[in-house]
């Protein structure tokens, strides 16, 4: 599995600004916390792609457009940003309103 091309799930935990990573032990694979180390799920591993992306879609989405070069940037589970860096260019981008 490339855990690069996986989307990028936050803990969905007020108290933890960490993320989720994808652990995998043979047949399955554990939803892991970056930051705080919690266990949040055991899945298939050949499903853990798709249960993230369900999960991303839950906690919602939002994404801009970067006035450098035009990437679409998306932000999977976060409702707004006001600054990001591109992905695409490398470039900082200030929100001049709120994306949501």
């Amino acid at each position: 599995m490339n855990h690069d091309e996986l989307p990028i799930v936050p803990h969905d935990d007020d108290d933890c600004c960490g993320c989720l990573i994808v652990v995998e032990r043979g047949a399955v694979a554990d939803l892991v916390c970056n930051e705080c180390g919690a266990l949040i799920r055991t899945v298939p591993t050949d499903e853990a792609p798709q249960i993230l992306m369900r999960m991303v879609i839950d906690q919602g989405m939002c994404s801009a457009v970067c006035p450098h070069c035009q990437a679409l940037n998306t932000f999977p589970g976060f409702t707004s940003i006001e600054a990001f860096i591109c992905r695409e260019c490398g470039e900082g981008v200030s929100v001049t309103r709120t994306v949501q």
